[in-house]
């Protein structure tokens, strides 16, 4: 028998039988039956029923298809999906649901500026009180129409859903620690709905948090990959120094192993602390003096204590946030609006930029790349890449750079410790791109 012969379960998987296939082996085994002179030409009424026959054989073999790649997590599919997951404990989260505001600044100095950043929470003045979070950031001017944003509601599922036409305020606590409004007010509101909170997160997203989960108790993996499902998080590192090698270290390759011990040992009885560092994504606060939604450090803090073994406690810290920014000469065809290539340009550096995770480079090649394939973009000269460090910092593993600002040179990476993450905000004095017609 050869592999053209083989259907069913193999070596390389499931294999379909065709239904050519089907309706050959039919027609063989009617021959076989009422012997080599049956006939079997189209217009036959046996033909008509062995073709009706062999329609269903063949769904028959494709539902067995969907049945064997349905007890795998990488092709499972829907319901299969949903099976496996409740065998590893982790059922399919709801989506938070998402739409549009209108935000409009009123009193104040005439034509004053404020600018919301992302992240800037949003709430019903009415109980039970429901938070959105906006998606982008937002210049607003007195006196000017109001500006419409996209908005993420901060809880998951059907209670995220906001009717239309509700009484909104910015949130009180978030506003006062990171706005300077003054005498003037912003004003939020929804002519649509707020609504998708009903719906569940597409099979991409939930196989990849079944690929992630851990068959571990205590490791770096299994603790970090409940750090990661905390509402608010948007990357985790986790340094346990005596809790197993780091290959990153450069003397980790020449280290005569057998020799001496590579860490110091934990002396019995004391107790052995872990240290884990969060980037937050913005808009959520750190602790419960920041606003008024769910805290991610005590989440973060809950979550690991349910799974430390015994006597081993950890030490939460958030990661030192890095803005980023850009100094570059665009050169556009003639024709091309100057305003729309620059603003392409910065939002598609911000979408990169957000992708990164924690101690992750900006790379130089990855910006021009991005600049360039930017339509009626003809060249990008003497880009160069700027990091604003972070005034203060609560840890540093590897050497991050506290209070200064500095301007690479062309070419240069932005290199990040691993307690730091890279942040681009398209409002940032950091961005200075200066465009030039051909």
């Amino acid at each position: 028998m050869n592999d053209l012969d083989q259907f069913g379960v193999t070596a390389e998987g499931f294999v379909v039988k065709g239904i050519d296939r089907i309706v050959a082996d039919q027609q063989a085994r009617a021959r076989a039956m009422f012997g080599s002179d049956v006939d079997l030409t189209s217009g036959s009424a046996l033909r008509k029923v062995l073709d009706a026959a062999a329609v269903h054989v063949h769904e028959l073999w494709r539902g067995l298809e969907a049945q064997y790649y349905a007890n795998f997590a990488t092709t499972a599919q829907g319901p299969g999906l949903d099976l496996l997951g409740t065998d590893l404990g982790l059922p399919r989260r709801p989506l938070q649901a998402a739409g549009e505001i209108s935000l409009a600044l009123t009193g104040g100095e005439p034509e004053r500026r404020v600018i919301l950043p992302e992240g800037t929470v949003i709430e019903t003045v009415d109980p039970p009180r429901k938070r959105l979070r906006t998606t982008s950031a937002v210049r607003l001017v007195t006196g000017a129409p109001p500006t419409t944003v996209g908005v993420r509601a901060v809880e998951r599922g059907p209670d995220g859903n906001l009717a239309a036409d509700r009484s909104l305020r910015l949130e009180p606590v978030w506003a006062q620690l990171h706005l300077n409004l003054g005498a003037a007010t912003v004003k939020p509101t929804n002519p649509e709905p707020v609504v998708g909170g009903e719906l569940l997160e597409p099979d991409d997203v939930y196989r990849s948090r079944l690929l992630g989960v851990p068959r571990t108790l205590w490791t770096q993996e299994a603790v970090l990959a409940q750090i990661l499902d905390v509402p608010g998080v948007r990357d985790a590192a986790i340094f346990d120094p005596l809790g197993g090698v780091d290959a990153s270290h450069s003397r980790f390759h020449t280290y005569l192993f057998g020799q001496r011990t590579f860490a110091p040992q934990r002396q019995i009885g004391s107790p052995y602390y872990f240290e884990v560092v969060v980037a937050v994504e913005p808009g959520w606060p750190w602790t419960p003096t920041d606003g008024d939604i769910p805290a991610v450090h005590d989440a973060v803090l809950e979550v690991v204590r349910q799974w430390r073994p015994v006597s081993i406690f950890p030490e939460i810290n958030p990661a030192n946030q890095v803005d980023v920014g850009i100094r570059a000469t665009l050169l556009i065809q003639a024709g091309h609006d100057p305003d729309a290539i620059r603003g392409e340009i910065l939002a598609a550096v911000q979408t990169g930029v957000d992708r990164l995770r924690l101690g992750r480079a900006v790379l130089h090649s990855d910006l021009v790349l991005t600049a360039r394939s930017t339509a009626g973009v003809v060249d990008v000269q003497n880009l160069r890449l700027r990091r604003c460090a972070p005034a203060f910092g609560d840890v540093s593993h590897a050497g991050a750079v506290f209070g200064n600002a500095q301007e690479l040179s062309v070419g240069e990476n932005l290199l990040l410790a691993p307690d730091e993450i890279a942040r681009f905000a398209l409002d940032s004095p950091l961005i200075d791109i200066q465009v030039s017609s051909q």
